[in-house]
């Protein structure tokens, strides 16, 4: 995967991370629970540019 493309895929989970974080604060209004939220997102990021999730056509 090229560099562009890692940048690009960083850049839209930046907008799951914003959303989520917004209804993980709506429901339990702890920026500890929101933190936590944002490390998930971070793995999962990390997860999608190395390659460990792929999608189901499985390229």
């Amino acid at each position: 995967m090229d560099l562009f493309r890692k940048i690009g895929i960083g850049i839209v989970m930046i907008v799951p991370g914003f959303v989520f974080g917004a209804m993980v604060w709506g429901f339990f209004e702890s920026w500890l629970a929101v933190l936590g939220l944002e490390i998930v997102m971070i793995i999962i990021y990390a997860m999608i540019i190395s390659g460990k999730f792929v999608s189901a056509e499985g390229r």
